[in-house]
């Protein structure tokens, strides 16, 4: 009997810890570092984007518990800087210590400068610069977007037309369970479960296009 109830404590805690919740942690760094365990990419034309830590006011993710509680605060976000203007370049940050299958991520992203495109979105299931999904918002372009990436080549665009202001903070969210598929932004579901099975894992990446000045912050997996 204890030892049932050893492998049954056992197998509880394993589950426990497979299931644990990763967060990409930006709080400690200065202004100006580049975040470790993460590989600055292209995908498409022109030179890698560039990725460091900016100060930037966030609204707190929790309701003030008093009037007097400041509801938000100035501290530190990662940026993609560069404006290349290249029409299809794609500035990667990768986090290159841990493969994801099934998962669920949330990040806080605001689109903040840029001519050509104001974008930010998240790279998912990704095989290398060439092969992923990808999940993105467009302040210029009033649209939200999931389309996947093989060989290079774009596949179709799903996703509607919304508006998605740019200098203001929003939420976007993506749901994987085996060739399942689910997007979410501002916490609501954007549009029908799709089914893809072209790639079952991968590796994450912040996303941005062409001269993209975009943040994100409060990552979660």
């Amino acid at each position: 009997m204890r030892s049932l109830l050893f492998w049954m404590v056992a197998l509880s805690a394993a589950a426990t810890l497979s299931a644990a919740e990763k967060t990409f942690d930006f709080s400690q760094l200065k202004e100006g570092q580049t975040p470790s365990g993460f590989r600055s990419a292209v995908g498409g034309g022109g030179k890698p984007g560039e990725w460091r830590i900016v100060l930037d006011e966030v609204p707190s993710l929790m309701q003030p518990m008093t009037l007097q509680a400041p509801s938000v605060s100035k501290r530190p976000v990662l940026a993609q800087v560069a404006q290349d203007p290249t029409d299809e370049h794609f500035p990667l940050f990768i986090y290159e210590e841990e493969v994801f299958g099934d998962f669920t991520l949330t990040t806080r992203f605001k689109t903040v400068a840029g001519s050509a495109e104001r974008m930010a979105g998240i790279a998912f299931r990704l095989q290398d610069e060439t092969n992923y999904y990808v999940l993105r918002a467009s302040s210029l372009g009033n649209t939200f977007r999931f389309y996947k990436v093989v060989n290079g080549e774009r596949g179709t665009i799903i996703g509607p037309e919304v508006p998605i202001p740019s200098g203001v903070w929003h939420e976007l969210g993506i749901e994987c369970k085996g060739n399942k598929i689910r997007c979410f932004l501002n916490g609501k579901e954007a549009f029908p479960t799709l089914t893809d099975s072209s790639f079952t894992k991968g590796k994450v990446a912040f996303w941005t296009k062409s001269d993209s000045v975009s943040y994100f912050t409060d990552t979660r997996i």
